[in-house]
């Protein structure tokens, strides 16, 4: 399968509007297989029955599944070596990102083996749904608070995060 390809299976996706595809298109050209494998993942896996946990896609990549009721406060996050690919196989939830310029008072240092530091608050914030019918994709540049009750009304949610293996 070419790149071309690759990025066209994606556009079949039910992506949120907010996504970068440039982004997205970027990291495909660095990392076809990786790319082409999440796809085939988020069009083939049954994501009701998929097991709590890490699930190995392949090519660098898996997927965590987690059940949870969303929250009305959180932190932010930013990871260096993972690209987050977020839907949800029940539920729905709200998700706050800013650029990581933009990322306020850290708790903490760089968690390497987690992938991960934590912020406290951000600026210039915008907010993006998760859903099963919209994907979003949260890059190195993504400062992102997951996990947030739409209108302050925690809910159960099944989340599937694939973790997608970053190339600069």
């Amino acid at each position: 399968m070419t790149t071309t390809e690759i990025k066209a299976l994606w556009r079949t996706l039910p992506l949120g509007e907010e996504n970068d595809l440039q982004q997205l298109d970027a990291q495909i050209e660095r990392r076809p297989e990786t790319w082409k494998a999440v796809a085939r993942f988020l069009q083939q896996a049954d994501l009701d029955a998929l097991p709590l946990g890490r699930n190995e896609i392949g090519a660098g990549a898996y997927a965590n599944v987690s059940e949870y009721e969303t929250k009305t406060a959180n932190l932010f996050e930013l990871h260096r070596q993972y690209i987050d690919v977020q839907v949800l196989a029940s539920g729905s939830e709200w998700v706050y990102v800013a650029a990581k310029e933009n990322a306020l008072q850290p708790q903490g240092s760089f968690d390497e083996a987690g992938d991960c530091i934590l912020y406290a608050d951000a600026t210039d914030v915008r907010r993006v749904a998760v859903s099963r019918e919209s994907i979003q994709l949260f890059f190195p540049s993504d400062a992102h608070k997951p996990c947030m009750a739409v209108d302050g009304k925690p809910v159960p949610v099944r989340k599937i995060c694939v973790k997608a293996p970053c190339s600069d």
